[in-house]
């Protein structure tokens, strides 16, 4: 059916008689006491019951933008230019709005995004950067919904009816969790507010909540909050990015010390030093990742709000393992773990053998603790003590057999003692990192094998002749060139302080770090030559970097015996196949080895590629097509 130009007018007054009169129906229904005019608690029931999840500050704003006369009423008209402010707002406050329309931009934007709408992919990165705990598969869920062109991406009018959804389903969540903790359901005692942000899924030290906590100002109960005291905590959390004053200095501070060449941000390699600083050990390709997933305009380097985002994801996926792994061990009924458990529940946060002499240590501060009935202001109140915390006797002594006994008394852990064990526990171990030229206990495990092989006499030093040898072996390819022999000899030089021409262990690693930073330098500077000439897309080269860092060794390397493995899913593999294999390898190798460092390995996945080698092309899609039939069959 169509219309002419009269019927078409004729409609738009009709539509319109209609509409004016369902808006005075909502009026009259949101105008509780029958006054003529909406006031601000009205507004306020008005955009609850809308669906709008309002904050006292985005119901002030929209008040103060409809309230044309400014008498703190809402009148009929008025009432009118609510929907349009709603329009263009989803009812947030024009702070979050005005952020939003930045990473938006940022995402659409970016060098590598050409201007387009982003995918619901993109869209969770979005979200999580703005400190919401959605998983990928709701952000997709909820993206169906508002995806009103069906076009799989998302306009910026959709994303904010996006961020309203979320913002909707987080408060249903909060109501639940209000019914779930206390006898009264319309308050949560604070008591429970730690358990309330778990099952959220946000991991808050209890510092950090304390610290919140007195950002808010008088409360309407000592005890607990009421929902719109716990949105506005969200909000706080949201700002501070769940760290503490002193935290936030301590952040501030690395990243400042570590940004080089006048920039106010941080480039990849940077990222990696600050990483480690802080306990988390990251090898180039995984930090490259990491900067990518939270550098929204593709600049290639973070600023320092996208750095307290990047530090804030790290902790909060490192306490969610923590959660997690406590949940698997703990007991059902008492939500305890027994003591017995912890060097199985290390070994399963760490990936490796833990270091039992720290661990015992943190128990021994769990339980002076615990003997004493208090709680440490600070972690390093206790973890940075020289001697071991004891608990004072009825007498009056201390005694460290008292601890040791206590310690001994503690056969289980509840969550609160749990979390205060692995702070401990992590202070000590990002100590032994500092102290060991950033690398993990069981990276100095590997590199003390190496010294020792070296060390020929076992007295605790390897002179430079036997250093040479060494170096050939881990940097094979600095000491082929006259440039890295030089850089190699600089580093030394560095490294030996006192002259002797001799390296103790810890010398060693000084000498190590230096050249795993060059290498790692590199192997940046060669991945941007090879992206270029191989014309990989973004999302080939991280697709790419995530098959690499699965599988390399602890040197950062792909052996021949792992490639073949790796070719070996997609393609029949065969004597001739580990011949061509080889030589490709030595091709695409600067210095014609039979390894790959990632540069090399993208080389070799484009030719391999390129020249359908094995027919790998169809091989490959054909396991794409089976693991993507096998996904969606388990998500139904």
């Amino acid at each position: 059916a169509t219309l002419n130009y009269e019927e078409f007018v004729e409609f738009l007054g009709k539509y319109r008689d209609w509409d004016v009169a369902k808006l005075r129906e909502e009026f009259k229904v949101a105008d509780k006491d029958g006054g003529g005019f909406l006031d601000f608690e009205e507004l306020y029931t008005l955009l609850t019951e809308m669906g709008y999840a309002p904050t006292l500050q985005s119901a002030t704003e929209a008040m103060e933008a409809v309230d044309v006369d400014q008498n703190g009423q809402m009148d009929l008209v008025e009432f009118d230019g609510l929907r349009e402010y709603l329009r263009k707002t989803e009812g947030m406050p024009k702070a979050d709005v005005a952020e939003l329309r930045m990473l938006y931009d940022k995402a659409t934007n970016g060098s590598d995004a050409t201007n387009r709408e982003p995918a619901a992919e993109e869209v969770w990165r979005l979200t999580t950067f703005l400190g919401y705990s959605c998983g990928v598969q709701d952000i997709h869920d909820i993206a169906k919904v508002v995806d009103e062109d069906g076009s799989s991406a998302l306009s910026f009018e959709e994303l904010m009816k996006l961020i309203r959804l979320i913002r909707e389903q987080e408060k249903d969540l909060m109501v639940k969790e209000f019914a779930a903790h206390g006898s009264n359901p319309d308050t949560l005692p604070i008591e429970d507010l730690g358990l309330a942000l778990q099952d959220l899924g946000y991991f808050v030290s209890e510092d950090s909540v304390f610290e919140i906590l007195e950002t808010l100002g008088d409360l309407h109960s000592e005890d607990a909050l009421n929902l719109e005291e716990f949105s506005t905590f969200m909000r706080r959390y949201r700002i501070t990015e769940g760290f503490t004053e002193v935290e936030r200095e301590e952040l501030e501070d690395a990243f400042h010390k570590n940004k080089v060449n006048g920039r106010d941000a941080l480039r990849t390699l940077d990222v990696g030093r600050v990483l480690r600083w802080f306990g988390f050990s990251k090898t180039v390709q995984e930090v490259q990742s990491l900067v990518r997933w939270i550098d929204f305009d593709c600049s290639g380097e973070l600023e320092l709000v996208e750095f307290f985002k990047l530090m804030r994801r790290m902790y909060q996926d490192e306490s969610r393992l923590r959660y997690q792994i406590f949940d698997s061990f703990a007991n059902r009924n008492t939500d305890e773990i027994p003591v017995s458990a912890v060097s199985s529940i290390l070994t399963a946060l760490q990936g490796c053998e833990p270091s039992m002499e720290f661990a015992v240590k943190a128990l021994e501060f769990i339980a002076a603790d615990i003997g004493q009935g208090k709680r440490r202001d600070s972690v390093e109140e206790a973890a940075t003590s020289e001697t071991v915390p004891t608990v004072v006797g009825q007498e009056g002594e201390a005694s460290k057999e008292a601890t040791k006994d206590a310690a001994k008394s503690v056969a289980f852990l509840n969550r609160p003692n749990f979390e205060a064990f692995c702070r401990y526990y992590r202070h000590l171990l990002v100590d032994e990192i500092h102290a060991n030229a950033g690398y993990t206990k069981s990276e100095v495990a590997n590199l003390r094998s190496s010294f020792q092989t070296y060390d020929k006499d076992g007295s605790g030093t390897v002179e430079r002749a036997e250093l040479a040898k060494m170096l050939g072996e881990y940097f094979p390819d600095s000491t082929k060139s006259k440039e890295g022999q030089k850089d190699i000899m600089l580093a030394l030089a560095e490294v030996d302080k006192d002259g002797n021409g001799e390296l103790d262990f810890s010398e060693f690693l000084l000498l190590m770090r230096k050249c795993d930073d060059a290498r790692d330098a590199k192997d940046l500077r060669l991945e941007l030559e090879v992206v270029m000439e191989c014309e990989l897309t973004p999302e080939e080269v991280e697709g790419f970097r995530q098959i690499f860092s699965e599988n390399i060794d602890w040197k950062g390397e792909l052996g021949l015996e792992t490639l073949a493995n790796l070719l070996g899913r997609v393609v029949e593999f065969t004597v001739e196949t580990a011949e061509d294999l080889a030589r490709m390898v030595r091709e695409v190798h600067p210095e014609g080895r039979e390894v790959a460092r990632f540069p090399q390995f993208l080389r070799l996945i484009k030719k391999l590629t390129q020249d359908n080698y094995n027919h790998v092309n169809e091989f490959a899609l054909r396991v794409v097509r089976r693991e993507q039939a096998m996904k969606d069959k388990s998500s139904r």
